[in-house]
């Protein structure tokens, strides 16, 4: 019962950036004209599968921001319209240099109760390196704009193991974040998306610019970190005040299905892993085009659900294990895994493991 919209305009792709997006705003009336058709003609909603009740909505992109806030809002009450949602998690995506106190407050006033900030960092060299639009004053601005607007649930991103970047930087800039008002913080390693400018620049040998155990220090560092600011780290790249996870995120690792709209976004229905072109023009075409990614068998669904289990901080429960004890004995003899009171998760080591404990489950 979750609803992703991608909105994949941008005032520039950054290098690293692997998601869809194009820069600019051709077509953007097109394109949420068309966002709107394909929420009321969804064909594959039934009318009992109308009236039952969403419980999130997360706006992403590219960055939402970038256009003019009327659209979103406006695409968010025909969500609202056409969805039952009340007691709703709905978040929307911003970047500091596209983010004012005019769409702040439009934001608050359509129905957003969730902000997420692309920070990345709070040190201009680090920045720069990324090709961000902003600097640090424009990030904590921002966030500023953001509580007076009336946001409490602020979501802010950080990453980790960008070339240049000191691990103290790391620490300093979550603790500025949370001074400034962040409940939630998402930190995640750089790596190297295929076909981006980093892949140019960098190659497959990223390891040259960073150390790799640096970039394991900076993760871990930063998890315990935040642990003494009190952010439980509920999942391997996200860290929050109690009360102030993402109810979104937590429904993909939970194995949650979810209604996708928007050219490039990814959805799974019935049992169903599709995903929409990855061009505006033929979503503005055709909103309705879809393309089959994979459809899960009953057996797929729950190895799915132990891979992504494992990425939270609960972990697998004995439920779920039962069907794989040769993989959980191999990963407890490893190291990777411990077990708990409800089931197994992952260690500290194996946290630095985990693409290889997962590929053991699917």
């Amino acid at each position: 019962m979750h609803i992703y919209v991608h909105i994949p305009f941008c005032a520039r792709k950054c290098p690293y950036c692997g998601f869809f997006s194009v820069a600019g705003k051709t077509y953007v009336k097109e394109y949420f004209d068309a966002l709107e058709k394909e929420v009321f003609e969804q064909p594959v909603i039934s009318s009992a599968e109308r009236e039952g009740e969403m419980e999130t909505v997360y706006f992403g992109g590219g960055t939402p921001s970038f256009v003019d806030a009327s659209y979103v809002c406006n695409a968010l009450k025909s969500i609202r319209h056409w969805f039952s949602i009340e007691d709703g998690e709905f978040t929307v995506e911003v970047n500091p240099n596209s983010l004012d106190e005019a769409k702040a407050r439009a934001y608050k006033e359509a129905g957003f109760n969730r902000i997420s900030i692309g920070v990345q960092s709070l040190h201009d060299d680090v920045l720069l390196t990324l090709g961000r639009l902003h600097d640090r004053n424009e990030a904590l601005h921002a966030i500023r704009i953001a509580k007076d607007a009336g946001f409490d649930n602020i979501s802010c991103d950080l990453i980790l193991g960008v070339p240049g970047q000191r691990e103290e930087d790391l620490y300093e800039d979550a603790s500025c974040l949370i001074e400034a008002g962040a409940k939630h913080i998402s930190m995640y390693s750089l790596s190297i998306e295929e076909g981006t400018p980093f892949e140019n620049k960098y190659g497959d040998k990223l390891y040259e610019f960073v150390d790799e155990e640096l970039e394991r220090k900076m993760y871990h560092g930063l998890r315990d970190f935040l642990k003494t600011k009190g952010f439980g780290t509920y999942e391997i790249s996200n860290c929050a005040l109690p009360g102030y996870e993402s109810r979104h995120n937590l429904s993909y690792w939970s194995g949650s299905e979810y209604y996708a709209f928007g050219a490039g976004s990814h959805g799974y229905l019935n049992s169903v892993r599709f995903a929409h072109p990855e061009s505006i023009e033929e979503y503005v075409k055709d909103p309705m085009k879809r393309i089959t990614e994979e459809v899960l068998s009953e057996e797929d669904k729950n190895k799915e659900r132990c891979m992504l289990a494992l990425r939270t901080s609960r972990g697998m429960n004995f439920e779920l294990c039962k069907d794989y004890p040769d993989e959980i004995k191999k990963n407890l003899n490893l190291g990777y895994l411990e077990k708990t009171d409800t089931g197994y998760r992952l260690t500290s080591k194996g946290l630095d493991y985990a693409n290889q404990v997962f590929m053991d489950f699917v």
